[in-house]
């Protein structure tokens, strides 16, 4: 791909709906025309539904189903939480990536992929990230917080996951505590937090989030077809990965902010309502041990209270729970 192929396709698509012109984009670029037109044909080439004429020039309506940087840079830097931008057609997990790209790097960033061949949520499992169909990236953050504080971060970026979704969803949006994301009882997204550190410091937070966006229902295998769904599904028509991006990356940079500034106690209520788990019996897995048992409440700090069918209570910090 040209190294001019990211400025173009970015210029295209924030002057949709208009044409701009080749001069236009050969001026903004330092670059002689038939370089223009040697990148717009690449970019055709490559999918992106790119109209043609002359005098008038060149109107974008509409790209394939991948990520340009291009047009995600832009995105990231009016947050400025991010130092750097990595994005892939295809990696084995953008987790994996993130904890490489560490060596030696001090930097905040985010990896994005197009697809993911060996993607991994909670416990190891095996999460299906299809190309061009969902949200499959990892952050990777540099909070100055002690130890006891991660458990928390769960919890707040949580709630600007659910938030971004329900930007979109005309159904009711809601977590699953720690770390998933349902509408009504199927699972729309996932996502791992794992932590880097050493003796005396936390090094960076690796957030791997993965988002069913753009499924069908015929996207799903007849094995997870009752226990998964998108975005889609209860949205308007087909996502905007940009739009959604951005709205994503906006409610993750707000709860970011309170994680960073607040105790949890500040959001525990809403927490709480957000939560899909109350009033029901359910199974509860914590390291080897397994229970029944019934959610009660989310302390002050973070830990969900489990009251078993023994009438025992649990505080548990992490646990496998079947809905």
């Amino acid at each position: 791909m040209s190294k001019y192929s990211q400025d173009v396709v970015r210029m295209l698509y924030e002057n949709q709906p208009n044409y701009i012109s080749g001069q236009y984009i050969a001026d903004q670029l330092n670059i002689s025309r038939a370089g223009v037109k040697k990148v717009i044909d690449q970019l055709k080439h490559d999918g992106c539904d790119i109209k043609s004429m002359n005098h008038k020039g060149h109107q974008l309506n509409s790209l394939p189903d991948q990520w340009y940087s291009g047009i995600v840079q832009p995105i990231i830097n009016q947050l400025e939480l991010f130092d750097q931008l990595e994005v892939y057609r295809t990696v084995d997990s953008t987790q994996l990536k993130a904890k490489k790209a560490l060596v030696d790097n001090k930097d905040s960033f985010l990896i994005l992929s197009d697809e993911q061949t060996e993607g991994r949520g909670r416990f190891n499992r095996y999460w299906s990230s299809s190309k061009g169909k969902g949200l499959w990236m990892s952050l990777v953050l540099r909070p100055n917080v002690p130890f006891s504080l991660i458990p928390k971060f769960n919890l707040f970026i949580a709630l600007g996951i659910r938030d971004a979704i329900q930007h979109f969803s005309k159904d009711r949006v809601s977590i699953k505590w720690p770390n998933d994301i349902y509408i009504g009882h199927k699972k729309i997204c996932g996502f791992l937090t794992e932590m880097v550190a050493n003796y005396d410091a936390i090094e960076a937070i690796i957030c791997g989030i993965g988002i069913n966006m753009n499924h069908t229902e015929s996207d799903f295998s007849d094995e997870i077809r009752h226990r998964a769904t998108s975005v889609r599904l209860y949205a308007d028509s087909k996502m905007n990965r940009y739009d959604f991006l951005k709205v994503l990356l906006s409610e993750i940079h707000k709860r970011y902010k309170q994680f960073l500034n607040k105790p949890f106690e500040t959001i525990r209520e809403e927490y709480i309502e957000a939560t899909n788990m109350w009033h029901r019996q359910l199974v509860f897995t914590e390291n080897d041990h397994q229970f029944i048992g019934e959610a009660v409440d989310i302390d002050q700090d973070g830990f969900l209270l489990v009251k078993d069918d023994k009438g025992n209570l649990h505080q548990l910090m992490s646990a496998d729970i079947d809905l």
